[in-house]
């Protein structure tokens, strides 16, 4: 009887553990293209030709992207722009490296961007032309249709600008807020699951100590 109850008891919380580790990564509400591109307030192709980090640290910081842009689909057609995210995965945070050219869907306020691996940013092949279909796996047709034409943004003079931190700006609201979840299993469900499972390794203690103790009894 003792044995078999430890060992449910240890199967319980194992679950508990599993269900916490679970509810650290990041987990994205489904949207269509069309409704990514309308809750952005920019859209746009360009090369990230700086990358630093915010003195931020809260959620485990901010990564701070300067990109060149070639092609505007949405939003105002400049050249420079810069976006952050967080810096972590699990976090939702997209991944800039410099050098690399991107989809970038954006959103909070025009001079303090941000992006998130739930806004529909992706990187793109090298270049300056318009995006097109054949061009890469991830740019379907449903995507192309909904960027549709975008402004070619010419090469001007200006310097690249110098990175701003948004640590010192009013706090806004992240890109995609309500799309990007730190979530478990059903998205964003996690630590409610992890605590009933606790309540549950609770219950079942008292109840085995309980019938433990009766069983003795007789």
């Amino acid at each position: 009887m003792t044995s078999r109850f430890l060992a449910l008891l240890a199967l319980v919380a194992g679950l508990v553990v599993f269900t916490g580790g679970t509810a650290s990564a990041c987990q994205c509400v489904k949207r269509t293209a069309q409704d990514r591109m309308e809750s952005a307030v920019a859209v746009f192709t360009g090369t990230v030709t700086r990358v630093g980090e915010s003195s931020d640290e809260s959620s485990g910081g901010n990564v701070i992207a300067v990109l060149r842009a070639d092609h505007v689909y949405k939003g105002e057609a400049r050249e420079w722009f810069q976006v952050s995210t967080r810096k972590e995965g699990p976090a939702c945070g997209y991944d800039f490296a410099a050098g690399s050219r991107h989809l970038v869907f954006a959103g909070g306020r025009d001079e303090a961007l941000t992006t998130s691996s739930c806004s529909g940013s992706l990187q793109v092949p090298a270049g300056e032309r318009p995006l097109r279909r054949d061009d890469y796996e991830g740019l379907t047709g449903e995507l192309i249709a909904a960027l549709g034409a975008p402004t070619r943004v010419g090469r001007t003079s200006t310097a690249e600008p110098a990175i701003t931190d948004p640590a010192d700006e009013p706090a806004t609201e992240p890109a995609d807020a309500s799309a990007a979840q730190p979530a478990g299993p059903n998205g964003g469900t996690g630590g409610l699951v992890a605590v009933l499972a606790a309540l549950g390794v609770v219950a079942l203690a008292a109840g085995g100590g309980w019938a433990y103790r009766r069983r003795s009894s007789t």
